[in-house]
């Protein structure tokens, strides 16, 4: 969720305090006893994970998913009651300064709500998760995983977004490749338990005649950022308004339309398109690309100037970005004629950053890999977004993980904030090698 004003500082004072209380222990199997999913536990701190929906049904496919969970990460169960709890606690703390108690029945009426509308092929996949997650009682924090937990869980984008983030992109001419390159840090608030850094998750699934990656946490079934068989890559960031959350009775899930346009469309174009047209409860930002190009679809839901970015768009007044072939984004709109963005210092220094050092990185050259692995994992000089300008945080929301992908090839770059440190620099992790769908598509 993106913080602003007394907000943030009440969340800085909460998280000091957490911090020292450290992280819970963790017992992991090294892979699943499914016969129908396989999911692994990996050395460098990551869960991997392959499900082909041609050999079951959705509702299948969200049991034996939840199956093969247990069998290889016994403590599941302990880790995502941690996380809401934990997430929950935050937010109580925080009520004053949010003006309203979101609490978990509050967000468990906004989920079942959003379920109701979901595509019912993910209805009954959330079902399937409910028949092995089942346990009777919603008590928060006593270490098992109610049905509305689950769902909660599920949905959370959607009920209470504890999510910031940034990212960029170079493309045509900036491109060392000269196809896409897109660096993405997904920024977390940093919890008593930490719960978030124990389940990064790589989930491929073959739907039809398409396949995705989903980069997630373990057993959501939405991106938080993918990308598909096509090479269209979709990541979600928070951009607030302040606007009063509306009614949720018509209203779906940003997320899970995002794992529906990788599962349905073969361009950017066609998946920007389907996803401004829907109606979400959260303003949010889309960053896309595919091979030849990035943008940045800016959902502020009913604005006129909701639409697509791209690095030559006109900007609001006073802002400016200019660098041919690349785009950034923040946690903030810049699209003219989008209703008015909280003033937040944390997304304009941020913004400079990119800007700076892209420019920077360009000055000597076109953008490779290594480059951008400099430019999503600039830290500044601690860290923080204020004052040194940090992307790549290790402040009260730190950035979980930080990824960079050649959209031509899909090589993957992961660095994965370890579990009970929040580490200056980024280390990073090559979990594609290749192509991952190559033999899907042989």
């Amino acid at each position: 969720m993106k913080k602003k004003g007394l907000f943030v500082l009440c969340l800085i004072c909460i998280t000091a305090g957490l911090l020292a209380l450290g992280c819970q222990k963790q017992t992991t199997n090294k892979d699943s006893k499914s016969s129908l999913v396989m999911l692994e536990r990996r050395d460098e701190g990551y869960f991997y994970g392959e499900i082909d929906l041609s050999q079951m049904t959705h509702s299948q496919m969200g049991e034996e998913y939840a199956k093969a969970i247990v069998s290889t990460f016994p403590d599941y169960e302990k880790h995502i009651d941690s996380l809401l709890k934990d997430q929950f606690d935050l937010l109580a703390a925080a009520k004053e300064a949010i003006g309203y108690d979101l609490n978990f029945d509050l967000c468990l009426t906004r989920a079942t709500d959003i379920k109701r509308n979901l595509q019912p092929e993910y209805q009954d996949e959330i079902a399937g998760l409910l028949t092995i997650f089942n346990y009777n009682h919603d008590i928060l924090g006593d270490g098992r995983l109610s049905q509305h937990e689950m769902l909660v869980f599920q949905l959370f984008g959607d009920v209470m977004r504890p999510t910031q983030c940034s990212g960029a992109a170079v493309f045509g001419e900036a491109s060392a490749t000269g196809a896409t390159i897109v660096g993405r840090n997904l920024d977390w608030d940093l919890l008593q338990h930490d719960d978030a850094s124990v389940l990064p998750t790589f989930l491929k699934i073959k739907d039809g005649d398409q396949s995705m990656v989903l980069i997630n946490l373990l057993g959501l079934l939405v991106p938080l950022s993918g990308y598909n068989d096509d090479k269209i890559f979709v990541a979600a960031l928070d951009a607030e308004t302040l606007a009063p959350y509306p009614d949720t009775s018509n209203k779906r899930s940003y997320l899970f339309d995002y794992r529906y346009a990788l599962a349905h469309f073969k361009t950017l174009e066609e998946a920007a398109a389907y996803l401004s047209m829907e109606s979400y409860t959260m303003n949010h930002l889309v960053l896309m690309a595919d091979q030849e190009k990035a943008q940045v679809l800016e959902n502020n839901m009913g604005s006129p100037g909701r639409g697509l970015r791209s690095w030559d768009s006109p900007l609001q007044p006073g802002m400016v970005w200019g660098i041919a072939d690349t785009i950034a984004t923040v946690n903030d709109f810049r699209l003219p004629d989008n209703f008015a963005t909280p003033d937040d210092p944390i997304d304009d220094v941020r913004w400079e950053s990119y800007r700076n050092n892209i420019s920077s990185a360009l000055a000597s050259g076109k953008i490779d890999v290594i480059k951008m692995e400099e430019i999503v994992g600039f830290s500044g000089t601690d860290g923080k977004p204020l004052p040194s300008g940090a992307v790549f945080r290790s402040d009260h929301i730190p950035s979980i993980q930080s990824m960079v992908i050649r959209m031509d090839t899909l090589e993957t770059w992961v660095a994965f904030k370890p579990v009970g440190s929040t580490p200056l620099k980024p280390t990073y992790t090559q979990v594609f090698t290749d192509n991952p769908f190559a033999a899907d598509q042989q």
